[in-house]
C-alpha cells in the first residue's frame, strides 16, 4: 500500500490508507449528523479520515459503545442507518473518508437489548445463538442446562421475600411474552416452565397472582436456563467468558464462521460499498484465534481497507509482522515519544523521594506480581477454576498442584498474549521464547514444580498430552485468552496505581520502572516500522490513555529537574498536613495529587476528586471497586477539596506550574512533530489539535469545544507571521499550527511518507547535541525537535544551544512553520530554531 492511493469503491481519488485520522467520540449528543458537521474543519485541518469510535447497536445510554447488543444494526442514537449515509456523503463531499472502531470479541449483555442474550436465556444451548457465546453450561435443579446470571443486590432467598423480583406478562412481539423483571432488567421465562410448575400461560392474571407467592416464584426460577444470584458470585462461579472481569460484557465465539457471518453483518457490506475505508479491531486478544481471525477479516475486506489492531506490545515485544493487517493502534509509540523528554537519570532521585514519602522502596518485580495475584484471586476465580480443570484433563494432574502450576505461570506470564494456533499446529519462534522466559522465570521461583515441563510442552504443541489431542488444544486456547485479562488488570488497572513515584509514564506498554529512551533506540523503533507497518497508528491521546500527552509533557519536564520537584512535594506536604483526614490520604496518594494538579492545572475540585477515587480503587490498596472503604474515600475528597480551597497551597502550586507550564507546551509541540513525521499514520483524538489537560476516562470524553477549534483554525488563513502564533502559545496555536501544516506537507510529499518512502537518523554534532532529534523523510522532508527542554533554558527566548549544529543534505531547505530558508551543510541549532521551537524543513 501506499499513501495517497485511491482505492475506495465510490471514489478512486480518495485514498483508504489515512494521511491522518480524527478520533470522534459518538454519543447521543454527537452522533453522526453532528459529526458532518465537522469535516469542513477536519478538511481544513488536514486528516483525510474520520475515525469513529463503535457505532453499532449499543446497551442503552451507552457513553462509549463498546457494549455492542446487536452487531447486525447501526446505533439508532446516533442517526440510524440513513444519519450514517449523511455522515459519509459529507465526509466523502470533502475528501474524507471515515475508519470504523468494531469490537469482535465481546457483546453487551444486556436483557432484553441483545437478542443473541434473550435467545440464550430463553432458550438455553438449543438457542440458535447459543453458539454466538462462549458459555460453559451447568446443570440446573431440574438438570437443564443452566448458566449463573450475578445480577441480584441480595441472595436470590432475600429478594424472593420481596417485590423487586417478579413475574411480568409483556404484550410485545419479542417471544417469550413472558418475563421475569427486576429493577431495570428483564429476562425471559423459558418455554414450558410455567406449566411444569403447574401454571397456565394462558391465564395471565391468575399466573401473575399464583407466582406473587415466594415459594411459587422460587420453583418458577428453578426451571430457567439461568441461575439467578448476587452479583459478588460472578468473579468465582461466572460460566461464561467475559471481557476483563466485566461480567456484562460476555465473549462471542467469533471463530464460528458462522458467527463471524453475524458479527459483522453490519459493517462488511459498509466496506464494500465504501462507507468505511478501514477499521480499528479492538481487542483481539481476547478471541480463540486472533491470528485466524484477521486472515478471514483481511480475506472479507480485500487488501486495500486499512486494518489496525489494539494489540499492546509490551517494552521489548515484537510486532507480529505476517499477521495481515497494517498496524498497532500505535500505544508502544506514545511511549517511544514520551520517553525522548524523560531524562532517565532521575529516577533514582524520584525513587527516593518515593521511599521517603512512603517508607517502602518500590521492587517493581514484587509489585507486579503481587497485583496479579490479587487479580487472580479476586476478580478470575471462575476463569482459574475452568482452565485448571482443563489443564487437569489435558495433563493427568490432579486438581491442586494443577491449580498451583496455573497461578504461577499466569503471574510470571510477561506479555499479554502469545499466538499458538493449536488447529495448525503453528508455533512461532517469539511465541517459543515467551513461553521458555515465563517457565523460566517459574522455576527460577519454584524449581521443578511439578507438571512444569509438560506443560511447556503442551503450550508448544510438542505432543498431545495424556488427555489427548483435543483436551491440549481446549487448555492452550483458554490458557490464551486468559493470560491477557490477567496482564490488565494486575499490571495496567493495578500496578500502573501503585506505583506513583512518577505517573507520567504509567501508561500501557510502558515501563515505569526504565525512564527515559536514548535517541538512538527511538531512530531504531522508527526504522523498523518504516520497514515493517509503515501506515501502523500513532497515537497520543486516546479515550483509554491514564493522561493526555499534553498532561504528560508537562509532567516530563519534572524528571529534568528533579530536585527541584522534590523540594516541592516535601514543601507540599508541610501546607497539605492540616488537611489529612484520620484515615487518609496514603502518602502514595498524597504525591499522586500533587502531581496530577501539576500534571492537570487548573483543575476543578469535581474532576480531581473524580480522578483520585478512581485511582484509589483501581490500586486496590486503601479502597476498591469491590470493598469501597467510605471512610477513607471521604477523607480523600476532603483532602483534595481542602488543598483547592487553601490559598496559600494554591498560590505555591500555581507559582510551580508556572515555572514549567511553557516547558511543557514546547515538549508538547515537540512530541507533535515527531508523531506526525515519524513512519505510521497519525491520530488527533478529539480536541486534541490544541492543548487538552486530560485525565482517565471519564475525563477524557468530556464534550469538545469544536466551535473554538474551528474559530482558532481560520485565524491561520492568512498565514500569520511564525511570532505571532508562538505569542498565543497559551491558547495552544502553535500546536493547531504544527498540525496543519505537518499534513500539508503529508500531502504535498506523500511519496516520501509512504511505503517506498524512506526513514534516516540526522545526527547534531556540539555540546547540546544529545538535545537534538531529527530525522529525514524520503529525500525532502527534515523535522527537527529539542528534547529535554528545560535543559536548554528557562523558555525558548533564554535556549542556548553552545554552537551545536545539524547537518542539513545538500539544497535549498525551507522551514515550513516559519518561512525561513537555510542552505545545505551543517546548520546551527540556534539558526534553526530562532523563530520556532520546532522545525519542519523541505526540500524545493
Amino acid at each position: 500500500m501506499s499513501e495517497g492511493t485511491g482505492r475506495s469503491a465510490d471514489d478512486t481519488s480518495r485514498p483508504l490508507v489515512p494521511r491522518a485520522t480524527y478520533r470522534i467520540q459518538l454519543v447521543e449528543e454527537q452522533g453522526f449528523d453532528e459529526a458532518a458537521g465537522l469535516v469542513d474543519h477536519l478538511a481544513r485541518l488536514g486528516v483525510s479520515h474520520l475515525y469513529l469510535s463503535p457505532a453499532l447497536r449499543a446497551a442503552p445510554g451507552s457513553r462509549h459503545g463498546y457494549d455492542v447488543v446487536d452487531p447486525t444494526r447501526i446505533r439508532e442514537e446516533l442517526g440510524g442507518e440513513d444519519g450514517l449515509d449523511r455522515l459519509r456523503d459529507a465526509a466523502h463531499a470533502a475528501g474524507l473518508g471515515l475508519i470504523l472502531d468494531i469490537v469482535p470479541n465481546h457483546v453487551g449483555l444486556v436483557s432484553p437489548a441483545n437478542p443473541w442474550w434473550w435467545d440464550v436465556l430463553a432458550h438455553g444451548p438449543d438457542a440458535h445463538h447459543a453458539r454466538h457465546l462462549d458459555v460453559h453450561w451447568r446443570p440446573g435443579r431440574h438438570g437443564q442446562p443452566t448458566l449463573l446470571l450475578a445480577e441480584l443486590g441480595r441472595e436470590l432467598e432475600e429478594e424472593l421475600d420481596d417485590d423487586d423480583l417478579h413475574l411480568a406478562h409483556a404484550a410485545t412481539d419479542r417471544s417469550p411474552t413472558w418475563q421475569l423483571v427486576y429493577h431495570d432488567h428483564v429476562w425471559p421465562v423459558r418455554p414450558g416452565s410455567l406449566a411444569a410448575v403447574g401454571l397456565d400461560p394462558d391465564d395471565v392474571e391468575a399466573t401473575l397472582a399464583a407466582a406473587g407467592r415466594p415459594e411459587v416464584l422460587g420453583d418458577l426460577l428453578g426451571h430457567q436456563h439461568y441461575r439467578l444470584a448476587h452479583w459478588r458470585r460472578a468473579n468465582d462461579e461466572l460460566d461464561h467468558r467475559r471481557f476483563f472481569a466485566i461480567k456484562e460484557l460476555g465473549g462471542v465465539r467469533i471463530e464460528d464462521p458462522e458467527v463471524f457471518d453475524d458479527a459483522h453483518s453490519a459493517v462488511l457490506p459498509r466496506i464494500a460499498d465504501g462507507t468505511f475505508d478501514g477499521l480499528r479491531i479492538d481487542h483481539p486478544d481476547g478471541l480463540a484465534d486472533p491470528v485466524g481471525y484477521l486472515e478471514r477479516l483481511r480475506r472479507e475486506v480485500g487488501d486495500g481497507p486499512w486494518l489496525v489492531v489494539e494489540k499492546i506490545l509490551e517494552r521489548h515485544e515484537p510486532y507480529r509482522r505476517d499477521w495481515p493487517i497494517d498496524g498497532t493502534v500505535g500505544y508502544e509509540y506514545a511511549d517511544l515519544v514520551l520517553g525522548l523528554h524523560v531524562d532517565g537519570d532521575a529516577g533514582p532521585i524520584l525513587d527516593d523521594l518515593h521511599a521517603r514519602m512512603t517508607g517502602t522502596r518500590l521492587d517493581r518485580g514484587t509489585l507486579d506480581d503481587r497485583a496479579k495475584r490479587l487479580v487472580i484471586d479476586r476478580l478470575f476465580g471462575t476463569e482459574v477454576e475452568r482452565v485448571t480443570g482443563q489443564l487437569s484433563d489435558a495433563t493427568g494432574l490432579a486438581t491442586d498442584p494443577a491449580r498451583r502450576l496455573l497461578v504461577e505461570l499466569l503471574a510470571a506470564w510477561p506479555v499479554y498474549r502469545t499466538y499458538v494456533r493449536p488447529d495448525v499446529g503453528e508455533v512461532t519462534e517469539v511465541d517459543r521464547g515467551i513461553i521458555d522466559r515465563a517457565v523460566a522465570r517459574v522455576r527460577a521461583r519454584h524449581g521443578d514444580l511439578e507438571g512444569l515441563d509438560p506443560v511447556r510442552d503442551l503450550l508448544l504443541l510438542a505432543h498431545d498430552g495424556p488427555g489427548g489431542r483435543a483436551a491440549r488444544d481446549r487448555f492452550v486456547s483458554s490458557f490464551q485468552q486468559l493470560t491477557g485479562p490477567v496482564v490488565a488488570k494486575g499490571v495496567e488497572d493495578t500496578s500502573l496505581y501503585r506505583d506513583l513515584r512518577f505517573v507520567a509514564v504509567n501508561e500501557v506498554g510502558g515501563d515505569p520502572g526504565e525512564l527515559g529512551r536514548d535517541p538512538g533506540e527511538v531512530h531504531a523503533a522508527h526504522v523498523a516500522a518504516q520497514d515493517e507497518r509503515p501506515f501502523t497508528m500513532r497515537l497520543s491521546s486516546t479515550h483509554d490513555t491514564k493522561r493526555s500527552a499534553d498532561v504528560r509533557a508537562r509532567l516530563a519536564v519534572l524528571s529534568q529537574d528533579p530536585d527541584h520537584w522534590v523540594r516541592t512535594v516535601l514543601r507540599w506536604q508541610e501546607l497539605a498536613a492540616p488537611h489529612r483526614g484520620r484515615t487518609g490520604p496514603t502518602p502514595a496518594h498524597e504525591h499522586l495529587t500533587f502531581q496530577t494538579l501539576v500534571g492537570a492545572w487548573p483543575l476543578e475540585a469535581d474532576r480531581l476528586e473524580a480522578y483520585l477515587l478512581k485511582a484509589a480503587r483501581e490500586g486496590a490498596r486503601a479502597t476498591d471497586h469491590l470493598d469501597p472503604d467510605s471512610g477513607y474515600e471521604a477523607d480523600l475528597a476532603r483532602f483534595a477539596r481542602a488543598l483547592l480551597d487553601d490559598a496559600a497551597f494554591v498560590a505555591d502550586l500555581e507559582d510551580v506550574v508556572d515555572g514549567i507550564r511553557e516547558a511543557g507546551w514546547l515538549t508538547s509541540l515537540a512530541m507533535t512533530l515527531v508523531t506526525f513525521t515519524a513512519p505510521g499514520v497519525p491520530d488527533v483524538y478529539q480536541g486534541d489539535e490544541l492543548w487538552d489537560l486530560s485525565l482517565v476516562d471519564p475525563d477524557n470524553r468530556r464534550p469538545v469545544d469544536h466551535e473554538r477549534r474551528r474559530a482558532l483554525l481560520g485565524q491561520l488563513a492568512g498565514a500569520p507571521p511564525a511570532d505571532d502564533v508562538l505569542a498565543r502559545l497559551d491558547e495552544g496555536l502553535p500546536k493547531l499550527h504544527v498540525i496543519q501544516q505537518v499534513l500539508a506537507v503529508r500531502e504535498a510529499r506523500s511519496a516520501s511518507f509512504g511505503a517506498d518512502g524512506t526513514y534516516e537518523p540526522l545526527w547534531a554534532a556540539g555540546p547540546r547535541a544529545a538535545q537534538v532529534f531529527a530525522f529525514m523523510r524520503g529525500d525532502d522532508v527534515v523535522s527537527v525537535t529539542p528534547r529535554l527542554v528545560r535543559t536548554l533554558g528557562a523558555g525558548f527566548a533564554d535556549w542556548r544551544w553552545d554552537s551545536t549544529r545539524l547537518p542539513l543534505p545538500p539544497g535549498r531547505w525551507r522551514e515550513v512553520l516559519t518561512g525561513v530558508e537555510h542552505a545545505g551543510g551543517w546548520v546551527a541549532m540556534d539558526d534553526l530554531l530562532s523563530g520556532f521551537p520546532v522545525a519542519l524543513l523541505v526540500r524545493d
